[in-house]
């Protein structure tokens, strides 16, 4: 039977990101995702001009809705949020249609490179908390890191250089993972980025070449592969070492086109090979 998964973020027409990277990638790995959107956007928020859309007052219901016809899903996951109500709404629908044995993705979408991203509330902040008590596995970047532990960030990152570097990252995680699966994404290390799966006292570094800048949706893009991995029954660390491969090969690809990074990665023309690992 095909599994089930409720995605819980915004759609950006433009940009490659959120549930217009999702619902393709879990597709091509098999599996029925199925979107509860946040808000809509005619590209994602970097844009120089776009429209977007506040959904928070139909979330209860569209949540009333899927209780009415007794949906339960597989997995559930979660991307960027506006506002505490918002996540409020995220954990009903984690308590309501959640099974027992269900993957529970959270994406702490908070901020980056040392700062909260504009405009996130500190009531959002607080109950993000909350969000990641709740779930299975969380993929933050160093930033959010930092925030969900109360660490320094720039004394963090002071030690980059360092032989010990991933060491101090993965004992900072070490609380968090001992009720879920912690994979710390992005992180720099000369002409490397590595992503460090953590789980109770196990960590693993997994390593990816850098490859050209910055780009919009690389992180949703390791998120939904982790979560499709996992779904499909691939452990912790083989779901991430999939992830970092996959982003790897989609930045690869674009950086040798004529590209514009507010687009995002072509990683459409990659996702046969997403089907061939499952």
């Amino acid at each position: 039977m095909t599994k089930k998964a409720a995605v819980i973020s915004d759609l950006s027409s433009f940009g490659r990101c959120s549930l217009a990277v999702f619902l393709p990638i879990l597709a091509v790995m098999g599996i029925q995702a199925c979107p509860f959107p946040t808000a809509v956007l005619s590209a994602q928020s970097e844009f120089p001009v776009f429209f977007k859309k506040d959904l928070t007052d139909i979330m209860p219901g569209f949540r009333a809705a899927w209780a009415a016809n007794n949906e339960s899903f597989d997995g559930i996951c979660t991307g960027y949020f506006s506002s505490g109500r918002q996540i409020d709404e995220a954990l009903a629908v984690i308590h309501a249609f959640k099974k027992e044995e269900s993957v529970v993705l959270v994406d702490p979408v908070m901020g980056d490179n040392g700062s909260l991203y504009p405009g996130y509330e500190s009531e959002a902040r607080e109950k993000m908390m909350l969000l990641t008590d709740a779930a299975t596995v969380i993929t933050p970047n160093l930033t959010e890191l930092c925030i969900l532990t109360g660490a320094d960030y720039g004394e963090l990152t002071s030690h980059e250089g360092e032989a010990d570097y991933a060491e101090r990252i993965a004992s900072l995680a070490s609380p968090l993972s001992e009720k879920r699966g912690v994979v710390i994404t992005g992180i720099n290390s000369g002409e490397k980025i590595l992503n460090l799966a953590v789980y109770r006292d196990r960590c693993t570094v997994i390593g990816a070449k850098r490859v050209g800048g910055s780009f919009s949706g690389t992180g949703d893009i390791f998120s939904s592969v982790v979560f499709g991995c996992l779904l499909n029954g691939k452990d912790l660390i083989k779901a991430a070492q999939t992830a970092a491969d996959f982003v790897e090969l989609s930045v690869s690809g674009t950086v040798n086109e004529p590209h514009d990074p507010l687009y995002g990665v072509n990683f459409e023309k990659y996702l046969k090979k997403l089907s061939e690992v499952m």
